[in-house]
């Protein structure tokens, strides 16, 4: 494919055909068509046009059926082996049409008869353009979805990571809203799902890092489904196991950082400044998610488990050592504010710590 002027493409054609008057009206019917093409190379034989077909990446082979060295069908094989994605034209003569049969069994989908018609090549043309321009259609819009696909990736990826499953089903609607109303291509769309699946997952590696949860999905799933809609639905289940995992390690790995969080806790709960973000700093996670894991794991938040700590930790004070005074007792437990701090004890245990001291004898 050569692009011309503005925007404008010349489609390449490659000519196999080892009469030369053949070629030579082939090349002559092209380049006077209206329909976009221009011969790049002209071959003898399949073996001379496998040669040429590496150096001028041709959009279109014409080629005879009958040469020597390397017949058509022969280099039509060679061509599909090699995954070519060019379209492929066969000459053939009267008296070869068995030869004609068979390579339209290779996916090759216009032939000429010999004499060539100017009118009839014209057809072909047209029909091979139209082709032509539908793979570039399809390239172009697979290539907006690639740089979407990335983009999008980032977002879906840091709401799986952060176990948003509103603003994950959210997102997925926009993505699948957007596709149909660009392309709804549904023969790419298994594709594209897989594509945009894979993103995400290398996003979430990255953030996992070595010791990351991501196990890569099998692309076989998705080709395996025919139906859009499949697919579609083994995206989302695919994420949402993403999701489900991220989530089963975190707990595991939050209950186990809990526990140490309230050892640390109990061993310093005096210290006036300790608060839910020193925990969070000391287990390497956010605060939000902290106090959520806290929650989770004891049944009450960080702020209750504290001040119950500390009021329980003030009555034993109170009640093992007469001597103490309330206000060292309020030090003792990590308030500095004693008025606060017998307004606290009030709340929690229902009477004053002065009142309990009476309760216990010692005033």
């Amino acid at each position: 494919m050569i692009q011309e002027g503005r925007g404008s493409v010349m489609y390449k054609v490659l000519i196999v055909d080892d009469e030369h008057m053949i070629k030579r009206s082939l090349y002559k019917m092209i380049s006077e068509s209206e329909h976009g093409f221009t011969v790049v190379g002209e071959a003898e034989d399949g073996q001379e046009a496998l040669e040429l077909i590496s150096q001028t990446q041709p959009d279109l082979i014409i080629t005879d059926i009958s040469m020597p060295i390397m017949d058509g069908l022969e280099l039509i094989k060679e061509c599909r082996n090699r995954q070519l994605a060019c379209e492929i034209v066969i000459l053939s003569g009267y008296g070869e049409f068995e030869y004609a049969r068979q390579a339209l069994h290779s996916d090759v989908g216009e032939y000429l008869l010999k004499p060539i018609r100017p009118d009839v090549l014209d057809n072909v043309l047209k029909t091979v353009r139209e082709k032509l321009d539908l793979k570039q259609k399809a390239l172009l819009e697979r290539s907006n979805w690639m740089w979407y696909c990335k983009t999008i990736a980032i977002r879906i990826a840091s709401l799986i990571w952060d176990l948003d499953e509103k603003e994950i089903q959210q997102e997925l609607i926009s993505v699948h809203r957007t596709y149909r109303e660009q392309s709804g291509d549904t023969t790419l769309f298994k594709h594209l799902c897989y594509e945009l699946l894979t993103f995400i997952e290398k996003e979430l590696e990255q953030r996992a890092g070595t010791g990351g949860v991501v196990n890569q999905t099998e692309s076989a799933r998705f080709y395996e489904v025919s139906d859009p809609a499949e697919a579609w639905r083994l995206l989302e289940v695919s994420i949402m196991e993403h999701v489900k995992a991220i989530q089963n390690k975190r707990k595991h790995g939050a209950s186990q950082g809990i526990k140490t969080a309230v050892a640390f806790i109990e061993q310093n709960y005096m210290e006036e400044d300790l608060s839910l973000q020193v925990i969070a700093e000391r287990m390497h996670i956010s605060l939000s998610y902290a106090s959520q894991s806290f929650k989770e794991t004891m049944g009450v938040s960080f702020t209750q488990y504290l001040t119950s700590l500390r009021m329980e930790k003030a009555k034993e004070v109170l009640l093992q050592d007469p001597n103490c005074k309330t206000y060292e007792v309020a030090t003792a437990v990590g308030y500095s504010d004693y008025p606060h701090f017998t307004k606290t004890f009030k709340k929690h245990f229902g009477y004053s710590p002065r009142e309990y001291r009476k309760r216990i004898g010692f005033d």
